[in-house]
């Protein structure tokens, strides 16, 4: 199954193509924050769909499964086949998504975005600790809490989105550069050789003047 976390900017804009990459069967949408006016201007929501749980509403449109709830390490029955794509806006649950990949073997992608950037970084268990590893090379994971709905029921639309406004174009962005990713790994990664698997990215930064490859082998810069 692939999980995908969080349903808001970054979320709502991955689905429509996720959906025709993968069957919606093998898709589920999750969310436990609800749809308000204040988010149609920056997520692919229609009016009449306010009120709704935002992971309900995108997985009746396209056909795919939804947990309208928040998500945390534990909340899923994980296997190694799993794939978590978390495009949420705190650290907590991404640092519960890559502690559930230590522990269950599955592998993940995560996805971000500031007002005229974007970045999305994929990660597997067995490159815990080493420089691969979000916790060593972003180490405020471990203990930024800022934005976590779950602490204050704010939501995308409270505190985290005030103080980063996000253009509709960044939110696009990521989720073309997460989706690339999981192209990358999940499908053509276990068809090559060694030597070329350390030349595939690994973190990808884009924002409008500049796109960086982070690959097993080093950054370059375009």
């Amino acid at each position: 199954m692939n999980y995908i976390i969080g349903c808001g900017g970054v979320g709502s804009a991955i689905v429509p193509s996720f959906c025709r990459l993968k069957s919606p069967s093998e898709v589920t949408l999750i969310d436990g924050d609800t749809l308000e006016r204040k988010n149609l201007d920056r997520q692919m929501f229609e009016a009449g769909q306010i009120g709704q749980p935002k992971a309900s509403a995108l997985a009746e449109k396209f056909g795919c499964h939804a947990l309208p709830q928040w998500f945390s390490r534990g909340s899923l029955r994980l296997t190694r086949s799993d794939w978590l794509l978390c495009l949420v806006d705190n650290h907590r649950t991404r640092l519960e998504a890559i502690e559930s990949c230590d522990e269950h073997g599955c592998q993940a992608v995560f996805a971000a975005n500031e007002t005229h950037s974007a970045e999305a970084y994929y990660y597997r268990r067995s490159w815990k600790g080493t420089a691969r590893d979000p916790r060593v090379y972003c180490p405020e994971l471990l203990t930024d809490r800022s934005g976590d709905p779950r602490a204050a029921s704010i939501g995308c639309t409270g505190e985290a989105q005030e103080r980063n406004r996000q253009l509709v174009s960044a939110n696009l962005m990521a989720a073309a550069l997460a989706e690339h990713l999981y192209v990358l790994w999940h499908w053509k990664a276990p068809r090559l050789d060694r030597e070329t698997v350390e030349c595939l990215p690994y973190k990808l930064v884009a924002n409008l003047t500049r796109l960086e490859t982070h690959t097993l082998k080093g950054a370059s810069h375009e």
